[in-house]
């Protein structure tokens, strides 16, 4: 084959050209992203239940719901959360699991279940969650005027205009999906009875009500034919404007009166239940969704050209962009390919300084440039993007892929150096490795094929890194065959010219004869210590395996943010305004730093919306810092002073939600112990909970992150009293609502917006509404006169505490202590356990699942080095010389395990990773060793000097691959984007791995080898 193709250069010069054309192409089609495009195996279930108490709603809704989707096939897990007025349910599927299949389940089953719940209740929304509904950034806009003072109506304009104007035009982008909103503050007509003169006009509020809706009705239209022609008529008697309202009229008793006569309109903003601030400003802040299959880049183009117009237009709002995940993507992919070109530079000086002239890296370098852009078409035919995992991949195949060419290029020059003519050491150089190549490819590809097959966000994501190696490396593996060898061929029959850079010579330093001595004086020392060797040898399996469990445990690597998201539940009923002031006070702890910071203050408008929401006494807080260093400080500040001046409080801290977050899932807790109440007739005591809490805490020493209580006050109407007085239960719950400025009883719709109008009363505090409020008695007769009975004679107040949130998994109702940083688990749950008498306990977390993905992880490599012994048995055709390869293993793994607990990192998936993949390549080199050992020793050399001769002969392929594939990933040690973060561990475990494993290979299996083999020699 090598003949036919070196007798026909220009045919393969065309071929290859025209591959790297098409190649060229699709690079610039393929789309890039942060990460691949995974299906988040996650499905959300959002409950609203107006006016109702977390335990009713619990009860009667989310317990009938959870029940019956824990029939949802496929289902991993179910949580559910339940508080006043809302409740969540969160299912949790496995990764490849069909989340369209499984939505359209889920909604069947919530169809199924609402047969049970009460007729009043909305369906749930069932949202499923999607890494495009990430937002890309939020865009916060404020008035630069605020100064602190803030102005309402300046500021009512603002809202108005960010909703008609600047999110529809925003959304009119192709590259926008859409645009989420919040922090608005609404208006609503607000009307105000004057409570005496309705007693003296004898007037009910529910008459009142009546007048209201009787006078906002649209009954329809009917079509009226007239001769030769239709009319289209309406009956309308819609309230458009307040003015419309103010002129209601109301007979009664043979008077008429006018609402403005006995009450008060007004347009007013609606009452706050939450708001949004940018720095110390009120905010409205806009979450920017991009469209799936758009570029991040033109989207971004796209949204600077529109709020740069924005701004010079209306000078005085100021645009200020958070959580920008743009800026991650661009730094991130960025320096992956610049990794990748310094990748490549290093790994052609390395070339050069062996290889002593420019010619043979010359051919190398353009054989890989080929290889690589040839992949790049693989990559837009099976529809893959550039993301950080396929272009680690790639940097990972990187020095692999140029083994290839080094072995081939390396194979020519010996059998030049014999005498062979050009051609001919091009057919036999090039024909003599096809066979142990082909066979090295696939032992490395075979260690990637199992991790695809890995359960969970492992096996789903490494996909990709599998992908990009098997294409990188049969890519070069061809390219190496069937296009180096005409390259050099055409290169080498150049006539020299003068004066050339092509002709260029490098008195290397690496000189072959002094490889050679090193290598020969490294056998001989190996050969007089064989005891030592032997021992140590045997040492490293048990080392290996106490490595193994001594070293920490993670999911993923640490990654260093310079963003946090803090969220605090203040333990105390405050208003709106109350909690702005406390997250000013933090605030004003993060302006020591020079952080950047935003903050969401009780319930949001967002209608993407998939967390829980948040109470008017909760607060999400959003920090960036000029430097990554100066998170942990800020963050331990942050509760010192919350811990201080708020000892209820109940804080956590995770990483802002981004693609990675939402995939990683990296807040988790290490650690969650469920507390089942045996007493299911009871709801378990604040006071129970509370001192639960702190015997947790004295015996094990950690603080898990607390369970939040609401104070409440329970009115309770005395109906025994209502019947005495002959008072309308429907009358006092008006009134108390009214009273409470929560009585909506009809809408304005006016011709851009709707507006609600609503009855309150006037500001007052609950024991004056007792106090003051008279209720209205209903005469059984005319001649019973209306009395008036103080409201406080009815009801009877009482103060309560219960649970903020009610939460439930598939086993009911538990009580949830959280755990996070956590040194011992094992140590931790067995304190928990001794601590905790009169509860049946249950655990879960982190820890749970990062055990079960690392065991897996075992399991593939077992896996992988039994896939790597069958292809070696098949080209060694033996059962014993694929051992001798394979006993390097462990030792590497020693290696790696080592270096990593030295440089502080733990065992995480990354690491692994680079173990597993190491395994694949270092027995490269042994291979090729074993192979031409094996070759000599047919031609009749005997045993020792077919040792020391094809250790010669395989020496500098051997090192020049080892240092090519070093190079490849010494880049990713020195940058620190989240790419090369995620990569560190996974090249600091193949770099020790590879220098061991470089020189197991050189001298400790050549004395394994004849160990074995010295009785035939």
């Amino acid at each position: 084959m090598i003949k036919f193709l070196l007798q026909r250069p220009i045919a393969v010069l065309m071929a290859f050209t025209a591959c790297f054309i098409i190649g060229l192409v699709t690079y610039f089609t393929i789309p890039v992203s942060l990460l691949p495009d995974i299906a988040i195996p996650e499905i959300t279930v959002q409950v609203t239940g107006q006016n109702t108490s977390a335990r009713e709603l619990e009860n009667t809704v989310v317990k009938p719901i959870r029940l019956q989707l824990m029939q949802v096939a496929g289902l991993k897990d179910i949580h559910s959360e339940t508080r006043d007025g809302a409740g969540i349910v969160r299912l949790n599927f496995d990764f490849g699991t069909n989340t369209d299949l499984a939505f359209i389940e889920v909604n069947e089953k919530i169809d199924a279940a609402m047969n049970y719940l009460p007729k009043e209740v909305e369906r749930p929304r069932v949202i499923k969650a999607s890494a495009t509904d990430i937002p890309v950034f939020y865009l916060n806009l404020t008035l630069k005027s605020d100064k602190g003072q803030e102005n309402e109506a300046a500021f009512l304009d603002l809202c108005q205009f960010a909703e008609t104007v600047i999110k529809r035009r925003i959304e009119q982008l192709p590259e926008v999906a859409m645009v989420d909103i919040t922090g608005m503050l609404k208006r609503q007509v607000q009307i105000v009875p004057d409570m005496k003169l309705l007693e003296m006009a004898n007037i009910t509020l529910n008459e009142l009500e009546t007048a209201l809706n009787s006078n906002n009705i649209e009954p329809g239209s009917m079509i009226v034919r007239d001769g030769y022609y239709e009319y289209n008529i309406k009956f309308s008697t819609l309230l458009r404007t307040p003015e419309d309202v103010q002129n209601i009229y109301i007979r009664k008793n043979g008077r008429i009166f006018q609402l403005k006569d006995i009450a008060r309109i007004a347009i007013v903003p609606e009452k706050e239940t939450g708001l949004s601030l940018a720095g110390n400003k009120r905010a409205v802040s806009l979450a920017i969704i991009k469209q799936s299959d758009e570029n991040m880049d033109n989207m971004k183009e796209a949204l600077n050209e529109v709020t740069d117009y924005f701004a010079s237009v209306y000078p005085d709002i100021e645009f200020s962009v958070t959580r920008n995940q743009t800026e991650l993507l661009d730094y991130t992919i960025s320096n992956l390919k610049q990794n990748l070109s310094l990748g490549f530079l290093f790994i052609c000086i390395v070339a050069i300084l062996f290889l002593g002239d420019v010619k043979s890296p010359a051919v190398i370098g353009l054989s890989m440039v080929v290889s690589i852009i040839i992949s790049f078409l693989f990559f837009y035919l099976c529809n893959m993007s550039l993301n950080i995992i396929s272009l680690s991949g790639l940097i990972l195949a990187l020095g692999m892929m140029i083994d290839s060419s080094i072995i081939v290029t390396e194979n020519i020059v010996q059998y030049r150096a014999k005498g062979f003519s050009l051609e001919d050491a091009c057919i036999k150089g090039t024909s003599e490795v096809i066979t142990p190549m082909l066979s090295s490819t696939f032992t490395t590809i075979a260690v990637f094929v199992p991790l695809v097959f890995m359960s969970g966000i492992a096996g789903a994501i490494f996909y990709d890194q599998a992908f990009a190696v098997t294409v990188g490396l049969m890519v070069s593996y061809f390219t190496g065959i069937m296009l180096l060898p005409v390259l050099y061929k055409l290169v080498y029959s150049i006539p020299e010219i003068k004066h050339s850079w092509i002709n260029l010579k490098i008195n290397n330093l690496i000189k072959a004869h002094t490889l050679d001595r090193f290598y020969d004086g490294g056998v001989d020392f190996i050969f007089r210590h064989k005891k030592p060797t032997l021992i140590f040898v045997a040492i490293t399996l048990p080392l290996c395996a106490y490595l193994f469990y001594a070293i920490p445990k993670s999911r993923m690597p640490e990654i260093d943010q310079n963003e946090l998201i803090m969220h605090i539940e203040w333990g105390e009923n405050i208003h709106v305004d109350e909690n702005r002031e406390r997250v000013n006070s933090i605030f004003a702890e993060a302006d020591k730093t020079g952080a950047l910071y935003t903050a969401y203050i009780g319930q949001q408008q967002f209608l993407l919306n998939r967390d829980r929401e948040l109470s008017v006494s909760e607060a999400e807080l959003y920090f960036k810092t000029p430097k990554t260093d100066d998170i942990a400080p800020l963050q331990s500040s942050i509760q010192q002073k919350v811990k201080q001046a708020y000892p209820n409080a109940v804080v956590s801290f995770s990483p802002p939600e981004t693609v990675f977050e939402k995939l990683f899932v990296t807040g988790e807790a290490d650690i969650v112990a469920e507390l089942y109440t045996r007493n299911k007739a009871e709801a378990p005591e604040a006071i129970t909970l509370r001192k639960l809490e702190k015997d947790i805490i004295a015996n094990t020493g950690e603080s898990p992150v607390g369970v939040a209580f609401d104070d409440q006050l329970n009115i309770s109407i005395d109906r025994q009293k209502l019947l005495l007085y002959n008072v309308d239960y429907n009358e006092v719950y008006r009134i108390l609502k009214t009273a409470f400025k929560e009585n909506e009883v009809t809408t304005l719709r006016s011709y851009q917006q709707y507006l609600p109008i609503t009855l309150a009363g006037k500001e007052q505090t609950i024991n004056q509404v007792l106090e003051n409020t008279l209720i209205r008695t209903t005469p059984e007769n005319d001649k019973e006169k209306v009395q008036y009975i103080p409201l406080q004679s009815l009801v009877r107040v009482t103060q309560g505490e219960d649970l903020k949130t009610i939460t439930a998994g598939k086993n009911g109702e538990y009580i949830p202590f959280s755990f996070y940083d956590v040194k011992n688990e094992e140590k931790l749950m067995n304190n928990i356990k001794a601590s905790i008498t009169d509860w049946d306990l249950d655990f879960s977390g982190s820890f749970f699942s990062n055990k079960q993905m690392l065991n897996e992880l075992v399991v593939i490599l077992f896996i992988s080095i039994l896939l790597m012994y069958f292809i070696l048995a098949a080209q060694f055709e033996s059962f014993l010389q694929p051992l001798i390869v394979l006993l390097e293993i462990p030792i590497d793994v020693a290696a790696s395990l080592l270096v990593l607990w030295i440089c502080g990192h733990t065992l995480n998936l990354m690491s692994a990773i680079g173990i597993v993949v190491t395994c694949g390549i270092i027995i490269n080199d042994s291979i090729l060793k074993l192979d031409a050992i094996n070759e000599l020793r047919k031609e009749g050399i005997p045993l020792m000097e077919a040792i020391h001769e094809a250790g010669r002969r395989r020496l500098r392929p051997i090192i020049m691959t080892s240092l090519t594939t070093i190079f490849g990933m010494v880049p990713l040690l020195f940058s620190f984007d989240m790419g090369s973060e995620l990569q560190k561990p996974l090249s600091i475990a193949m770099i020790s791995a590879m220098f061991i494993g470089t020189a197991v290979s050189l001298f400790v299996i050549p004395l394994v080898y004849w160990f074995i083999y010295r009785k035939h020699a």
